[in-house]
């Protein structure tokens, strides 16, 4: 390889000569930066690290197309190459060579993105992925990378990925529906199948809990558990002052399943007794219920989805509604919420039901926690004239709420579509913030 001594000639100097470059930051001192330069380091490292895969993607699809790796290097592939070369997965190595490919020859306009730091890496495989499951005219993957370019400005690759399945199911819904229907089943009966619980000894005076089930299990785990899970401030009996909780989540979600056993024990429910029966939200849209409004075939045109954001197949639920309270809280075709109640000053249930509809977790940007830890927070304040209705309402956890109250974040409802954006502070000597996109699991 060639040593940065003087000014590069090679590709490899170049790369050489950079890697010196911030080879120089390696001593800094971070803990003497100010804010400002901490953020803006890690936000120019990743535009670094994207530019760095949009070129070696290019290089990777050029040494592959010459077959450098099997013709001159003796090995079996360049994915098996590059696999040893990166001490990367070997999914990941073949992952790489194939998207390398289509990066360079097909996804032109992706691989700009990524060249100009606009898309990491993951997003940019996200979109190659979903853009390989559409229609094979030439417009419409065009249009569609496009449209995941653009969200990928305002969505993580989590985020993108639940976009990316929306557009496919909207290109093609009728593939994507039989596509879905058949994986949720297969999932199901495999997990059914290898259902098990397991209570074991730590060896430290303690147990572990280890085991797996369907997401049916699960809904009706979560419904039964999470309303338990409130924190439980406690009150200094010297001075009267509130105490916060110091249990954590899961702390708290232990305690609830122990809570739910005592109480199983102390009512003395016979095993033929199933005591109340769990009472679980599910979504599905107005179309789906136009079509055929029986709870048979309810969710026909795709998964339903209870609060916690899992799928369940149409003949999943067909098996809960014959044991279980399933509360339909129906969308219309842009995801509205239809028929919410009139303005309170306290958000009545009728509306919580509908915000949580809405936002089904934490809107707050990268937060995933759910409704039940969850306040509706008005954004235009009560006393300032802020009616307590769907459109001055949004879902925060309590961390993220006490941040817009204390905090100059802000928050405001998207007024094309009704969804939470924020605003973050203005930093100093930043460009002015924009607003950012609350992402809701049915994005």
């Amino acid at each position: 390889m060639e040593q940065p001594t003087g000014t590069p000639t090679t590709p490899a100097g170049v790369l050489a000569a950079a890697n010196t470059l911030v080879a120089d930051l390696d001593e800094t001192m971070w803990v003497a930066k100010s804010s400002e330069e901490l953020v803006e380091a890690v936000v120019v490292a990743e535009r670094l690290r994207a530019h760095l895969a949009a070129l070696e993607a290019s290089v990777v699809a050029e040494v592959h197309a010459r077959g450098v790796a099997k013709g001159e290097l003796a090995w079996g592939s360049t994915a098996e190459w590059f696999t040893h070369l990166a001490g990367t997965h070997r999914g990941t190595g073949h992952q790489t060579v194939r998207q390398a490919e289509v990066l360079v020859h097909e996804r032109s306009a992706t691989h700009a993105a990524m060249t100009a730091g606009r898309v990491s890496p993951e997003q940019a495989a996200v979109i190659v992925d979903a853009v390989d499951k559409l229609p094979t005219e030439a417009t419409v993957r065009q249009d569609g990378e496009a449209f995941l370019l653009d969200a990928a400005t305002r969505l993580n690759a989590t985020d993108l990925a639940k976009a990316a399945r929306h557009l496919v199911e909207v290109a093609d819904p009728d593939a994507a529906e039989r596509r879905t229907e058949r994986e949720l089943d297969r999932q199901d009966r495999a997990a059914h199948h290898g259902r098990f619980l397991a209570i074991v000894e730590d060896g430290a005076g303690g147990i572990r809990l280890r085991g797996r089930g369907t997401v049916e299990d699960a809904a009706a785990i979560k419904a039964a558990l999470l309303p338990l899970t409130k924190p439980q401030p406690s009150v200094d009996p010297v001075t009267g002052a509130e105490n916060v909780d110091p249990r954590d989540h899961g702390a708290r979600l232990w305690d609830a399943l122990v809570e739910t056993c005592r109480h199983a024990l102390t009512t003395d429910l016979p095993p033929d007794c199933h005591g109340a029966r769990p009472r679980i939200a599910v979504t599905t849209s107005l179309e789906a219920l136009r079509q055929k409004i029986d709870w048979a075939t309810l969710g026909t045109t795709g998964p339903a989805v209870t609060d916690d954001g899992l799928e369940l197949t149409p003949a999943t639920i067909r098996r809960m509604a014959c044991d279980a309270d399933l509360i339909p809280v129906v969308l219309g075709t842009q995801g509205e919420v239809l028929d919410v109640g009139r303005t309170n000053r306290l958000v009545t249930p009728v509306i919580w039901r509908a915000l949580v509809c809405r936002d089904r977790h934490c809107a707050f940007p990268g937060c995933t926690r759910p409704p039940v830890m969850g306040h509706a927070h008005h954004i235009v304040h009560w006393v300032d004239h802020g009616e307590t209705s769907l459109q001055n309402l949004v879902l925060l956890c309590g961390h993220h709420h006490r941040t817009i109250h204390h905090t100059p974040w802000q928050v405001r409802l998207n007024p094309t579509d009704g969804k939470p954006e924020f605003l973050p502070p203005q930093r100093p000597g930043a460009p002015p913030p924009t607003w950012i996109r609350s992402r809701c699991r049915r994005e």
